[in-house]
């Protein structure tokens, strides 16, 4: 039986070296392989890239890399559909810009892949990463259980702790979703109704989502609902923040993820519902 593929797409720059810390420690969680991927004007060959990345070059040790020509957003998206891959782990962007969310291979990689996303901040570098807390925002639909399995089953595998985040807005309209769990009233008074909304909420998680022996840790916010889990990631140490995805990007869509893309310090991973 073959093993998971993990693909990483890499453009030969040194920020995007940053994907692949990551994506180490997620080939070892997952017992997957890894499918280095150069994509360029010319196929270019492996000792050429590697002089260009100086002393850096190292952390491609013991790595084969898939060297193709081609326009980059394409070629990835047709290898990963030739080798269904478990993840996509890639760098949000190359450039220096600071506050800019997405490059546009990645933003096409994003909307077209059909498996998981794992956006890496080119700012974090090629130090290790490590896999303790993995930290899920939930709107309280049954859609968003079901579409954040693979975060469960990281932090299973992983043997991180899954902190479940919900957030309540003043501006936010209540789902219409069947089925999903509403907002406790007293969202400011948390000894009301507080520890009895969190422990159904982790029950009904639970149906859609199998927990098993998971450490799990509701979190409540209120206030602009991607802020709030910027400063919550921030605060409780997250390493990987999970979000489900219902395919939409056209402004006002996605405003919570593009949010989170644009100023997150860790890797973000999307799934798509």
């Amino acid at each position: 039986m073959n093993n998971p593929v993990i693909l990483v797409p890499f453009d030969g720059s040194k920020q995007a070296l940053a994907a692949l810390p990551v994506a180490k420690a997620l080939s070892e969680i997952e017992q997957a392989d890894l499918h280095i991927l150069h994509v360029g004007e010319r196929v270019m060959a492996a000792k050429e890239l590697r002089n260009r990345l100086g002393d850096q070059s190292s952390i491609l040790d013991c790595l084969t890399i898939d060297v193709r020509a081609g326009t980059p957003a394409i070629k990835i998206l047709q290898v990963a559909e030739g080798i269904k891959p478990k993840m996509v782990v890639l760098c949000r962007h190359s450039g220096t810009e600071p506050g800019k969310m997405l490059g546009r291979t990645a933003m096409k990689v994003l909307r077209d892949a059909r498996c998981p996303v794992v956006l890496v901040p080119p700012e974090r570098g090629t130090r290790s990463w490590h896999l303790q807390r993995v930290m899920v925002p939930h709107d309280g639909t049954p859609t968003t259980s079901a579409a954040l399995l693979p975060a469960a089953e990281l932090a299973k595998d992983g043997d991180a702790q899954l902190l479940v985040v919900h957030v309540t807005g003043i501006k936010a309209a209540p789902t219409k979703e069947p089925g999903s769990l509403t907002t406790p009233r007293y969202v400011d008074q948390p000894q009301h109704e507080w520890p009895s909304w969190a422990e159904e909420f982790v029950k009904r998680l639970a149906c859609i989502c199998p927990l098993g022996h998971l450490q799990v840790r509701m979190l409540l916010a209120h206030g602009d609902t991607a802020s709030e889990i910027l400063r919550l990631a921030e605060r409780q140490s997250a390493d990987l923040i999970v979000l489900a995805w219902r395919g939409k990007w056209e402004p006002p869509r996605a405003a919570t993820i593009k949010g989170i893309l644009r100023e997150a310090y860790c890797p973000v991973m999307v799934v798509r519902t």
